[in-house]
């Protein structure tokens, strides 16, 4: 037991790692899609895209601050929205030094603008 329990605890910390990993890229992918289904909308400003990409995030449980980026919004014309937050791993960036770094988890949107 003295010999296998740290190799099962290392293991189960790095799967809920990568685990964490998922969740972000869900809930980005989920930002992005809102920030894309706002930005299609004629009346909708930039500033009521960010707020709302913020707060699906804050919802998801990332505080991060997010970087937005909203392609052209002409009419007829497809909107790309695309969001990164910073992620960090916990265990396995101090096991695997190559992913000691922050990494950003990005994620785009793609829809037709409104006429």
């Amino acid at each position: 037991m003295a010999m296998l329990l740290p190799i099962f605890l290392l293991l189960l910390m790095g799967v809920m790692d990568v685990a964490r990993l998922y969740w972000t890229q869900g809930v980005v992918r989920d930002a992005a899609f809102e920030g894309a289904r706002i930005a299609i909308l004629n009346e909708a400003t930039a500033a009521q895209i960010e707020t709302e990409i913020a707060r699906k995030l804050l919802r998801g449980g990332l505080d991060q601050a997010p970087s937005i980026e909203i392609g052209p919004r002409e009419p007829s014309r497809p909107v790309d929205v695309t969001v990164s937050v910073p992620f960090e791993f916990l265990v396995i960036g101090s096991m695997v030094p190559q992913m000691a770094d922050e990494t950003q988890v990005a994620a785009t949107a793609v829809m037709t603008h409104e006429r």
